[in-house]
């Protein structure tokens, strides 16, 4: 849909009609209200004719039957499109406005599933600089001369959490979120949330979230950081994925996984957390139980348990990067066996996405990890029945050990004591 934000809006007396003119005179489109009144094709043509509307229309019908574009009530439908028209400076969107979020609503979580939603680095418009030289008429019939080279001022269009690439002449999203226009008609994006308790739930959150309470027996996906100020439990599905950063004070029986890093305030028992980035515990944090995985480092606490509770400390290749790729792999073997005709798109969509995690994977055969850097500090103890490995080398704790440091060496696994901080 072409911008039609700023534009001049006329109406007929009782505002049934709304015809609506871009902002470079190069489109126009009438919206009809959805009201009880009969309108008949004299008051549409006595509004345009007022107007001065006198040139494409038939470029419009040529357009909308292309894209199958049907009118309806309460929404602008294109009735004049110029020829000229992608060869002047302007936006395009791609996207509905009707489908944005408002900026002066509030909405919780559960509300946001009916709105339009984005990943980061998303275009969200085409950005006409007006360099081309194109001759043509507006939807007035006046004549347009060659481009005299003018420039757009992208940073008018533009608010909170939207960048504008000049390779590819687009306006993108810099976080994951939901889009919106502000005050000044300027396309932003909402990408911070804040919810209460999440139970038995699965669902895909967009943007950066705060849950204020527990999550429980859930399933979620979340483009943008996580902080859980209260428990993640009973979540050992597909568990909690987060393309972003977590902060977190409990895990208890739950699956987390991570593009980013992991930080946990308080403790984690019998849980699978894995992280591409480094994984941090407070101090006075205990980790038992379960498998705890970093792509590069980990800074632990305390790890294991005196009731000898088995707990696996892990250095890996990507492990965020392998667990998407086994959920990926896993939903698209579910629908190929559905083999129902309206599942095709969702099985292109998973087939990409799988190849593009393959070759996020498959690059660390081309750029060797340094080995030398991979690290795991435990400041104050590890107990018995622990394991420690760093890609193929693992370490059995028999005994207690006190603030160490394990690292690679020529030989295999190397411990240094450390002093406690």
């Amino acid at each position: 849909m072409d911008n039609i934000i700023n534009g001049k809006v006329y109406a007929n007396q009782d505002k049934s009609l709304l015809l609506t003119i871009s902002k470079d005179n190069l489109s126009a489109y009438l919206t009809i209200e959805n009201n009880s009144k009969m309108l008949d094709e004299k008051e549409i043509t006595a509004l345009i004719s007022s107007v001065g509307i006198k040139y494409g229309f038939e470029n419009a019908k040529q357009y909308n039957e292309k894209n199958e574009i049907k009118k309806e009530l309460g929404k602008p439908f294109l009735i004049a499109r110029s020829i000229a028209e992608n060869s002047q400076p302007g936006i395009t969107f791609l996207f509905e406005a009707d489908s944005c979020i408002n900026f002066n609503e509030h909405y919780e979580l559960e509300d946001l599933s009916d709105f339009i939603k984005v990943e980061k680095d998303q275009a969200l418009a085409d950005v006409s600089r007006g360099d081309s030289k194109e001759e043509g008429k507006d939807i007035f019939g006046k004549s347009l001369k060659e481009s005299t080279g003018s420039k757009i001022n992208v940073e008018e269009y533009f608010g909170n959490n939207v960048y504008f690439s000049a390779e590819t002449n687009q306006m993108l999203a810099a976080d994951a979120g939901y889009p919106y226009f502000d005050r000044e008609n300027r396309i932003c994006v909402k990408t911070s949330f804040i919810s209460e308790d999440i139970d038995n739930t699965t669902k895909t959150i967009y943007g950066n979230t705060t849950i204020d309470g527990v999550i429980s027996n859930s399933n979620l996906e979340i483009f943008g950081d996580l902080w859980v100020k209260g428990n993640i439990r009973d979540c050992l599905s597909t568990g909690i994925i987060v393309h972003g950063n977590v902060i977190l004070d409990y895990a208890e029986r739950a699956k987390i996984s991570a593009s980013g890093e992991i930080t946990i305030n308080k403790s984690a028992r019998n849980s699978l957390i894995y992280a591409n980035g480094a994984i941090k515990a407070a101090d006075n944090c205990s980790i038992s139980g379960g498998v705890i995985q970093s792509g590069i480092e980990l800074q632990l606490f305390s790890v294991g348990s005196p009731l000898g509770i088995l707990t696996e400390v892990e250095i890996g290749i990507k492990p965020f990067t392998k667990q998407q790729i086994k959920i990926i792999g896993h939903k698209l073997n579910t629908l190929r066996r559905k083999s129902e005709a309206d599942e095709e798109s969702a099985i292109v969509s998973l087939v990409d996405q799988l190849k593009s995690l393959q070759t996020e994977f498959s690059e660390i055969s081309e750029n060797p990890i340094n080995q030398e850097s991979l690290t795991i500090t435990i400041k104050e103890k590890v107990y018995p029945n622990s394991e420690i490995r760093i890609l193929k080398d693992k370490i059995e704790f028999t005994e207690e050990k006190h603030s160490i440091e394990i690292s690679v060496g020529e030989t295999g696994l190397v411990i240094n004591e450390v002093d406690k901080i």
